[in-house]
């Protein structure tokens, strides 16, 4: 039963901001905070992707689902949505490596007794190839044209930023404070209701999407079936029998290491792998280990930001394993060579 409905609470949030993000895009309520970002950056390149990153690096769980149904509220339906799925991953996906807040900064940190300063000072060459490629991306794979929004508004009032933002941003904060989402979240899709007097159950039960809460309930399932057995992926690293001093065991164990964060899908999964393995072979090989199983991690089925981001803006999957594999390919080459440099 635990298999079955550990994890399945997030599902509500998922809801909560499927139902605001419609209200939001029917009554244009976040008009005026977009206008004012598009007026300041001149690029709805840059306003999608500083809107992906701003709510993205916010210590939250499932802050993904945040920035998806703030671009869902934004973006017509049709062509120019295909890129914003990609986009919104790109940045928001970068602050496993630098932020303080993530569990795969922390545990390295712990396990190692290092300070920040020293694991930026480590793990920076695969923060700035990172970096560079999303920037890359945006400026020569995505054309202006390609994004299209809706509903930004040159008229800005901040009366209407007052009235309809501000509760989302506190929302977001009581979370950060550590009050449970479903209260937070519940009460923030109450507000929206109200507001809009939007009490037509039919309706709002339109702004859901069945079948993505369906597909994420299944990999949740298999995310807590592979978890409950991450075990043996420890065990079959303790007791392989493998020289692991050779080239050969490196590489075996180095794959290993990949697939076992490709199973778990876990950001703190594949953080515990990485200080597993580290402990093995020594800290100068922190920049390999953390290389190898981010980019698991990132291609992992058991992610659900992909599925994410894929259900909300109907991006081609062929589009963003092609992009997500250039992008794990580049991190993985640079920890190659810090380790061999």
């Amino acid at each position: 039963m635990n298999i079955i409905f550990d994890g399945q609470v997030y599902l509500f949030l998922l809801a909560f901001i499927m139902i605001i993000a419609g209200i939001v895009k029917d009554h244009n309520l976040f008009g005026d905070f977009f206008g004012y970002f598009n007026k300041k950056l001149k690029s709805k390149k840059a306003l999608v992707a500083s809107v992906s990153a701003l709510t993205g690096c916010l210590p939250i769980k499932g802050r993904v689902t945040l920035t998806a149904g703030l671009l869902d509220s934004m973006a017509p339906k049709g062509k120019g949505r295909q890129k914003l799925g990609v986009i919104d991953y790109l940045s928001t996906h970068h602050y496993y490596f630098w932020s303080p807040l993530e569990k795969t900064v922390i545990l390295p940190m712990a396990a190692f007794g290092l300070t920040y300063s020293t694991w930026l000072g480590i793990i920076w060459p695969l923060l700035a190839v990172s970096i560079a490629f999303i920037l890359a991306y945006l400026i020569w794979f995505v054309k202006e044209e390609e994004i299209q929004l809706e509903g930004i508004k040159d008229d800005i009032k901040v009366s209407r930023i007052t009235r309809y933002v501000v509760p989302y941003v506190l929302g977001i904060a009581g979370v950060m404070a550590g009050i449970h989402f479903l209260w937070c979240f519940g009460l923030l899709t109450l507000y929206y209701m109200t507001v809009t007097t939007t009490f037509d159950y039919q309706k709002i039960l339109k702004y859901i999407d069945w079948k993505l809460l369906g597909f994420i309930a299944i990999i949740i399932v298999m995310a807590n079936i592979a978890q409950r057995d991450s075990h043996l992926i420890y065990e079959a690293l303790k007791t392989s029998g493998l020289d692991i001093t050779s080239t050969g065991g490196f590489l075996l164990i180095s794959l290993m290491s990949f697939i076992g964060s490709f199973i778990l899908g876990s950001s703190s999964r594949f953080a515990a792998i990485t200080v597993l393995l580290v402990s093995i072979y020594g800290i100068a090989y922190l920049p390999w280990f953390f290389a190898v199983d981010f980019c698991g991690y990132i291609l992992s089925p058991m992610h659900k930001c992909l599925a994410i981001g894929k259900g909300y803006f109907k991006t081609p999957l062929k589009y963003y394993l092609t992009t997500l594999i250039t992008w794990c390919s580049i991190v993985v080459l640079t920890g190659g060579v810090l380790l061999y440099a």
